[in-house]
């Protein structure tokens, strides 16, 4: 939605949108040995172009593991994709074609039969998730642009969900009608926590990614928390230690072991 709404800002002349696939960063060697960013790398239409940039934020949820070799391997970032199906109803209405009320309560229901998380919308549809059989891909496998152009989602996943919502819901088993069936790539990082900060030994260069199916609900902390550290160099709004984009990076061993390997534990479905 932002990214249409700067595309259809004509009359803001600060705003470029380009849709394209990035491909690294250009940078220079400064006095003291640390590198500035310069430009961006990306394709389109299968021609190569360079944006120039004195700043940079790599947020590209999953396939943001994409960036190890864009900076030569200053950091690693190891994420697993969890690709994960979900449904949307259409609004109810009964036979005469007139719409039925919703309620606005949202569920989370229990690991049973009934495992569904169920988010009512103003718009009068209704989102329903956490419905199991997540498939897990590698961070090498994202570093191939595994699922990039295309998330398909699982239609016995989606069928188990509207036999489960629909034994919950009268209104939905009689008048309920499907709108989408979809799938999303959630950004897992090994330890739970999002990627937030600036990339070692770059100028202008950060990392805002990792945030699992949380990112929506934390937009507005995080884009103030990076923007305070774009233009003021550091956060104040947030304490952002935990996050570094740096701590699975094993110094000065080039690309060392991914989180998987450093003790951590697979944090699931949920976190």
């Amino acid at each position: 939605m932002l990214n249409r709404m700067m595309n259809n800002d004509n009359n803001n002349n600060n705003v470029r949108l380009v849709l394209a696939t990035c491909t690294g960063i250009v940078s220079k060697v400064e006095t003291d040995g640390s590198k500035s960013i310069t430009g961006v790398k990306y394709t389109r239409n299968n021609e190569e172009y360079t944006l120039q940039a004195t700043d940079v934020i790599v947020s590209a949820g999953p396939w943001s593991c994409q960036a190890e070799n864009w900076f030569e391997n200053a950091l690693q970032l190891p994420i697993e994709g969890v690709k994960s199906t979900s449904i949307v109803w259409k609004p109810p209405m009964d036979e005469q074609g007139n719409p039925k009320s919703v309620d606005a309560t949202a569920l989370f229901c229990g690991e049973d039969d009934r495992f569904v998380e169920v988010y009512p919308r103003p718009d009068g549809t209704i989102y329903i998730c956490g419905i199991g059989g997540s498939d897990y891909i590698t961070t090498s496998e994202l570093q191939s642009s595994a699922y990039l152009s295309s998330c398909p989602p699982k239609s016995d996943r989606a069928e188990a969900a509207t036999s489960a919502f629909q034994t919950m819901s009268a209104t939905y088993k009689e008048y309920g009608e499907l709108q989408t069936v979809q799938a999303c790539m959630r950004p897992c990082p090994p330890d739970a926590k999002p990627y937030m900060g600036k990339v070692p030994g770059y100028n202008g260069a950060y990392i805002n990614a990792g945030h699992n199916c949380w990112g929506i609900a934390w937009a507005p902390a995080c884009g103030k928390a990076i923007a305070e550290l774009v233009l003021d160099g550091e956060c104040q709004c947030l304490d952002l230690s935990d996050f570094d984009p740096s701590r699975f990076t094993t110094i000065g061993s080039g690309r060392g072991g991914r989180g998987r390997k450093k003790g951590t534990m697979n944090v699931g479905e949920q976190w």
